[in-house]
């Protein structure tokens, strides 16, 4: 697995063994920045579900700021420090060993502490957030779905050249349902879609 584009482009990624993740393959990562185009650009970027960290390395590599991975399992988060220690990317990055659940609560009740700073509210929050939920695990999307409503928030980046833009990869059999957000567009790549939203104001 390599970086497709930009600082790090044709590098070589580590890899987790065995099934515990499952990479987003170079096909959905191409068309998911061809996509983003120059929204990735000095973009803080949240990598939900990160894996070997593959789609936050590549934000970084084509210009994002920062990046905050979140990933549970143990041996992906060595691997996608290994990945950002290999590419010198450690002064931009996070690497949350944890569940998208918790991790989300705690980026809410940060940012809400924050409030009484604008300055340090808007720190807190993402211009792009991707989120690549287990396909194998029943009810997954739906539980995202649903803590990523109670997280919009996160989202509202006021003052930015972009809006702020939520990204999940899903089964094209599934569909998220969404209350916070609206529906941008979809694009297909392999056996998934890639669905993009931006936050109601």
């Amino acid at each position: 697995m390599r970086i497709h584009s930009g600082e790090a482009r044709g590098r070589l990624l580590k890899t987790v063994d065995g099934k515990g993740t499952r990479p987003t393959d170079s096909r959905s990562r191409e068309t998911l920045f061809n996509l983003l185009g120059e929204r990735v650009i000095d973009a803080r970027f949240l990598d939900l579900y990160a894996g070997t960290g593959s789609v936050g390395l590549e934000a970084l590599s084509r210009g994002a700021s920062s990046c905050i991975f979140v990933e549970q399992n143990a041996g992906a988060c060595r691997v996608i420090r290994e990945n950002v220690r290999v590419l010198g990317f450690r002064e931009q990055c996070q690497v949350w060993q944890t569940p998208v659940k918790s991790a989300l609560f705690q980026m809410r009740e940060a940012e809400e502490k924050a409030e009484t700073s604008l300055a340090e509210s808007e720190a807190r929050r993402f211009d792009i957030v991707f989120a690549d939920p287990p396909f194998s695990r029943d009810a997954e999307l739906a539980a995202l779905c649903s803590l990523l409503d109670k997280s919009a928030r996160l989202l509202h980046n006021e003052g930015k050249r972009f809006e702020g833009l939520l990204v999940i990869q899903h089964h094209r059999r599934e569909k998220p349902q969404l209350e916070a957000f609206v529906a941008e567009r979809e694009r297909r790549a392999g056996e998934s879609l890639l669905s993009f939203f931006q936050p109601k104001r």
